[in-house]
């Protein structure tokens, strides 16, 4: 697998968890942010680098995962009529898809 693909690839995972956890209440989260943690702490010492170094990856991804919940809650949070507590669903988006949004000439 390519660099490339590779990071496309986690970044829709990314924004999948990001789209789950926006979904959950506040105090529900915590122990996804850690099964994250450990996974990526994992993965990262798999493909070489050190424990520590590990270990900072990991917590740099838990940081993007958590902002981007943020970011996903703000943007639903002009959302009115709404029931429930949860965001509603975004679009889904289609990372390293042709369609950029802008217009080809």
């Amino acid at each position: 697998m390519s660099v490339g693909a590779a990071l496309e690839q986690l970044l829709r995972l990314i924004y999948r968890q990001a789209m789950k956890l926006a979904a959950m209440p506040e105090d529900e989260r915590d122990s996804h942010y850690d099964f994250i943690r450990l996974s990526c702490c994992a993965a990262a010492e798999r493909i070489g680098q050190s424990p520590d170094k590990a270990a900072v990856t990991a917590n740099d991804v838990v940081e993007f995962v958590r902002a981007l919940v943020g970011i996903i809650e703000v943007g639903c949070g002009s959302d009115q009529g709404r029931s429930d507590d949860r965001p509603a669903a975004l679009p889904a988006r289609h990372f390293g898809s042709r369609e950029s949004g802008t217009a080809r000439v």
